[in-house]
């Protein structure tokens, strides 16, 4: 396995939570293209309507998952938003376990523990989004 510049404490992330799977289904979908991976079972394209807005989030959200990003505080998901980033986890069969938030000025760092609904696999990602108001933190929380 390659781990291109990451930190010992990064490449151990990588093993134990399994990352480099979903960076392998990543490459995957970068290599054939979203036409061409709609029926694989390794994505959840099932009912799902591929906007001109979708590919574009796809495209923006590939490369970041190639270059291990997601995985710390220093290498955290970037342009997502928070419906960006439900919207292709859902893709990767991967649903929100728990969430931390902490904020700091002008952004906020998304922490989300993902479990893989085919596999049981858990990780953690980060999601560096713009500063999020506590009614739009609400409205993704489970009460």
């Amino acid at each position: 396995m390659e781990f291109n510049d990451l930190s010992e404490k990064e490449q151990k992330l990588v093993v134990s939570c399994k990352y480099d799977l979903f960076r392998d289904k990543a490459i995957k979908l970068k290599e054939k293209g979203i036409d061409n991976c709609i029926h694989d079972f390794d994505f959840d394209f099932k009912g799902v309507k591929i906007t001109e807005d979708a590919r574009n989030l796809i495209d923006l959200v590939v490369p970041q998952i190639i270059n291990y990003q997601g995985l710390t505080f220093l290498r955290p998901l970037k342009g997502l938003g928070i419906g960006g980033f439900y919207y292709f986890m859902s893709l990767f069969f991967l649903e929100r376990r728990r969430q931390l938030v902490t904020r700091f000025e002008g952004y906020t760092m998304d922490s989300m523990l993902m479990r893989n609904s085919v596999t049981g696999n858990e990780m953690w990602l980060i999601n560096k989004v713009d500063e999020i108001s506590d009614e739009e933190i609400d409205k993704y929380m489970k009460k």
